[in-house]
């Protein structure tokens, strides 16, 4: 059921068949190699997620596709917020979707540079001890077995053998394999202070954007790796509709926390 193409009328019942259950499908706009487009991450987890809702009935919030890309902003078509920004929007969104009586919202994301944004999405909604409780689901969640058993290729991540199979299964029209046949993006060894991080690691050790050999892809590799996630985050959808520990826990900080205690 995805939430643009309800009438108003028919939120009652989807809230009922969904129990209380939303989803906000998170993606991304920026560079993946030469060959696929800027939205695909945006584009695949708006297919997932339909095809979690043919597995498990839930409501599906418009797809958030401007999110935390820095790198991106070096190429054409890329768009990237600043991280607190995107987590000020998303608890936004979140208390919209709570207000029409979604209390128990799962965020599903395809983009890995969002990674940082979970853990901080999660803490400030404790922090502000939001009414309703919210989980979040990172890229391929469940899917490594399936992608374990597929992949030819060493290097993958970006861009790759495996989401370029995901979205030749998904939308081959919008891929351009010719641009990737014979080459293969390596990592890069410039960058060596391990283990400390640095803000361009994904720029200096990719700077084509791309990771590893894409043309080993093949629609068939994709299929099979979407079904898995799908499967897997439908399976988080039953868990999350019988959980009752994360609103007990948010409305045990409700009580704690307003008014402020003195200590």
């Amino acid at each position: 059921m995805r939430w643009l193409q309800l009438a108003a009328t028919d939120f009652e019942k989807a809230l009922r068949e969904a129990k209380g259950v939303a989803l906000i499908p998170v993606g991304s706009i920026e560079i993946h190699g030469p060959h696929l487009p800027v939205g695909c991450d945006t584009l695949v987890v708006e297919r997932l997620v339909d095809m979690v809702a043919e597995r498990e009935p839930v409501v599906i919030a418009p797809a958030m596709a401007y999110t935390i890309a820095p790198v991106a902003r070096l190429h054409p078509g890329g768009i990237s917020l600043p991280g607190e920004m995107l987590v000020e929007h998303l608890l936004k969104v979140c208390d919209e979707l709570a207000r029409n009586g979604f209390k128990k919202i799962i965020l599903v994301h395809a983009h890995g540079g969002n990674t940082p944004m979970h853990p901080m999405t999660l803490m400030t909604a404790l922090d502000r001890a939001k009414p309703y409780s919210l989980y979040s689901i990172p890229p391929l969640a469940g899917a490594s077995e399936a992608i374990a058993k597929l992949k030819e290729t060493a290097e993958t991540g970006h861009a790759c053998e495996i989401e370029t199979s995901i979205a030749l299964y998904l939308f081959p029209h919008l891929c351009h394999m010719d641009r990737v046949r014979g080459k293969v993006y390596p990592r890069q060894r410039d960058l060596d202070v391990g283990p400390a991080g640095t803000p361009v690691d994904w720029a200096v050790n990719y700077p084509h954007y791309a990771v590893g050999d894409a043309s080993k892809a093949t629609a068939e590799k994709g299929k099979k790796i979407m079904e898995a996630w799908a499967d897997s985050v439908a399976a988080v959808v039953r868990k999350v509709k019988k959980d009752k520990v994360v609103q007990r826990t948010m409305a045990r900080f409700r009580r704690l926390l307003s008014p402020p205690r003195s200590w």
